[in-house]
């Protein structure tokens, strides 16, 4: 069976922010004060963590590191009120707080994923070397995001480069059943430029659970991610940003009936495409333009 699904976007937002005079107060230099988390998917704009309306979770990139999970399917596992389910296909989706896979929304930076198997998005699809934080929204947002956000929604937010620097960093993890994970992330900022690189590939053997049925329970699988971003700070009232993702996986699906062995195999490909771009045009007033596409083949 072989299924396409593709999506163009085209979104116009107005974010309005209210200025308030304040009387200039003396700064202790001396006093350090924590400031909580800073939230965007719950409300589409910044907020802290502690005036949301909604409960939300969120997993930092050291919180991330610490699990020593590669997939996003182990690090939301670990999450109260968060369990992922197996379907008839092998494909893991995500329940919030009871609610089915089918209504929770999977954005990364904002827009949408598509690509479902019997309602469930399967996130082991999506790698975490290059999160910069995860964002859970545990409640219906539908108002927001649209009748797929009924029951929550997963926000994966990616590192953004900082101006003037130059980093980057390569890991390998072998794990059992031959799984692999290599990662390589560049950054690099200037001026008014600044652009990021990631690569990723995870493969496995699979593995059986049954030894006397004929087959594995998970076929070999081997698949790739690249994504791309591009930021350009135009003047002090426009700013531009871009970026593209590409997601291939080829798998194993041969098997044995009778001791005849049946050779082939199965293939998922993903694109995505997003620029956007940030007009200030007064301290009070903030907008946002952005075109999304996005293209599922399995």
């Amino acid at each position: 069976m072989r299924f396409r699904l593709s999506t163009l976007l085209l979104l116009i937002g107005t974010h309005i922010i209210v200025a308030q005079s304040q009387e200039p107060s003396v700064t202790d230099s001396i006093l350090s004060q924590e400031l909580d988390e800073v939230i965007v998917t719950a409300t589409r704009t910044a907020r802290q963590l502690s005036s949301l309306p909604l409960p939300v979770t969120l997993v930092g990139k050291k919180q991330i590191i610490k699990s020593g999970t590669v997939r996003l399917n182990e690090i939301l596992n670990e999450q109260t009120g968060i369990i992922t389910v197996t379907d008839e296909s092998g494909f893991q989706g995500v329940q919030i707080q009871g609610i089915a896979s089918d209504y929770i929304l999977i954005l990364i930076d904002g827009v949408p994923l598509v690509g479902r198997s019997a309602g469930n998005f399967d996130l082991s699809r999506l790698t975490v070397g290059n999160i910069k934080q995860i964002e859970v929204v545990k409640g219906p947002s539908s108002s927001l995001y649209g009748s797929e956000a009924l029951g929550g929604v997963i926000n994966i937010i990616t590192e953004k480069p900082e101006k003037q620097n130059f980093s980057g960093n390569a890991s390998y993890r072998i794990g059992s059943f031959s799984q692999q994970d290599m990662n390589l992330d560049l950054k690099q900022g200037f001026k008014k430029f600044r652009y990021g690189f990631f690569a990723n590939r995870f493969s496995s053997n699979g593995y059986d659970l049954n030894e006397d049925a004929e087959g594995q329970t998970v076929n070999p699988y081997t698949n790739y991610t690249l994504n791309g971003r591009l930021y350009y700070d135009i003047n002090d009232k426009l700013s531009l940003y871009t970026s593209g993702r590409f997601y291939d996986q080829v798998q194993d699906a041969g098997f044995t009936v009778d001791s005849i062995q049946y050779e082939g195999d199965t293939k998922e490909r993903e694109w995505n495409a997003h620029a956007r771009l940030d007009h200030k045009w007064t301290p009070a007033l903030n907008m946002a333009y952005e075109l999304y596409y996005t293209n599922y083949v399995a």
